[in-house]
């Protein structure tokens, strides 16, 4: 008997298909690590569809460790670093925008 790749299944079940903790799953789902693992929200439910999770382990077979080597992720190049505010040039006490000097 065929499962049906559109039936969902619970972080639980998901986990125990792939042999990982459910843990595991909620990690790469916060972190993004695993970007090709698909899963919907339904409010506060998270399934994975089980086509998704088939997919998912047939894209991650290999003959060899070399070829399991080559199957990571690839590096996410790091973040650009924030932009740092434009310092403006202090004013000189004493001077108004036209130059004058000013008594006060």
């Amino acid at each position: 008997m065929q499962a049906d790749p559109n039936r969902m299944l619970t972080t639980q079940e998901a986990a125990g298909l792939l042999g990982l903790q459910p843990c595991t799953l909620a990690a790469w789902r916060e972190d993004g690590t695993q970007p090709e693992l698909a899963f919907s929200k339904f409010g506060k439910a998270v399934r994975y569809r089980y086509g998704d999770l088939v997919a998912f382990i047939e894209a991650r077979r290999a003959s060899s460790t070399l070829l399991a080597r080559q199957l990571k992720a690839p590096v996410q190049p790091p973040a650009a670093a924030p932009k740092r505010p434009e310092r403006r040039k202090p004013k000189q006490a004493g001077h108004s925008a036209d130059g004058q000097q000013s008594l006060f």
